[in-house]
């Protein structure tokens, strides 16, 4: 477990993240209010390495997530959007209905509704749906099923729109299991820069942030 608790929860980038994270003290705690989440510093990684990728353009940016859930992730995403002073919106997937209308409750709480476009469909078959739809996309945060196959598939569907804006794909949870061969994978068959920060996250720890050479 990387997870941080003992922090300054004013260092996260969303007030009600912050006192979420505030009544978790523990690992119990944090279950309850938050889930298996990324966490800090997790969370400002996520944050910061999109707010930096994002400058003003004339174009919409597209920021594409798989794995809702209960949509901390998303509001770290969507802070980072609304602070970057760009137009666009995150675009998150989520097979599990329940799931995602409480992420609708925590969005409208952390005052990020806005931003942030919701969609119950298996990840797969809604990327395959959006790459239609869209030229390129700027950032994807690859967090549904950690399946090796399934995590290859996503990144297979987002490539080629990734490629086209020089973008960036996130992934969590990647020292081990499906994901950590899913990323090898992709750095064999892919090339790009990849980096790992091995000691973010929990449950497994790991973040990898690819970009195309």
């Amino acid at each position: 477990m990387r997870r941080m608790f003992e922090y300054d929860h004013t260092l996260l980038p969303n007030r009600y993240l912050a006192e979420l994270e505030a009544r978790s003290n523990n690992l119990v705690e944090t279950v309850k209010n938050t889930g298996l989440s990324m966490g800090y510093p997790s969370w400002n990684l996520l944050y910061y390495m999109l707010l930096c990728s994002l400058s003003p353009k004339k174009r919409e940016v597209i920021i594409v997530e798989t794995g809702t859930n209960q949509g901390f992730s998303t509001i770290v995403l969507a802070q980072a959007l609304k602070d970057a002073g760009v137009q666009g919106i995150v675009h998150t997937v989520d097979i599990d209905e329940r799931m995602v209308e409480r992420a609708k409750e925590n969005l409208a709480k952390a005052g990020l509704s806005q931003y942030v476009k919701f969609n119950v469909q298996d990840s797969l078959q809604y990327l395959k749906q959006l790459v239609s739809e869209v030229e390129y996309i700027d950032f994807a945060f690859l967090d549904s099923s950690h399946n090796y196959d399934h995590v290859r598939k996503e990144f297979k569907i987002v490539y080629h729109r990734v490629v086209a804006c020089n973008g960036k794909v996130y992934f969590d949870n990647t020292t081990s299991g499906g994901v950590a061969k899913a990323i090898r994978y992709i750095h064999e068959n892919h090339g790009g820069n990849m980096i790992e920060f091995a000691n973010c996250s929990w449950s497994p720890p790991g973040n990898v942030i690819w970009q195309p050479e």
